[in-house]
């Protein structure tokens, strides 16, 4: 019985080599941060800012728990709707559970939908890889080098 040869090809072999240096690339580039300022000289600011307090008032919480009740009560009363009147009634319901995410959130946790955690986390993520790669670029040297 002989033993499993595998056979590449140049060609396969140039696709392998060439794969490996851009996944070599991707992973050693190091990842490029937005610029980690506090805003506020957009034209837009104010009125986002007012619209952002607007959506997660207590007022928009009121109405975002009668829109969920109301909304779930006619789909599970509703009785025969045509699929336009279901998907605006989805529409609805699914507007006021985003409106409503927000407080609930901060009632039960203390703390409302951030999204500077995510930051946080893409920066232990971009270190934990540039120590990846520095490791995986010392193994192929030793490799190169013969060790």
């Amino acid at each position: 019985m002989q033993p499993l040869q595998f056979n590449i090809s140049r060609v396969g072999n140039k696709a392998l080599v060439v794969v490996a240096v851009a996944l070599l690339l991707m992973l050693a580039a190091h990842p490029a941060f937005a610029a980690q300022t506090a805003g506020g000289g957009l034209p837009f600011d104010s009125w986002m800012t007012k619209i952002r307090s607007s959506v997660t008032g207590p007022y928009a919480y009121g109405v975002a728990i009668i829109g969920l009740v109301g909304a779930g009560a006619t789909l599970i009363f509703g009785g025969d709707m045509n699929g336009f009147l279901r998907t605006l009634i989805f529409i609805v319901l699914v507007l006021a559970f985003v409106v409503a995410a927000q407080n609930t959130l901060s009632a039960v946790t203390g703390q409302g939908a951030e999204i500077t955690a995510a930051h946080d986390m893409a920066t232990r993520s971009a270190d934990w890889i540039t120590t990846q790669v520095s490791a995986l670029q010392d193994a192929v040297s030793r490799v190169a080098k013969g060790e």
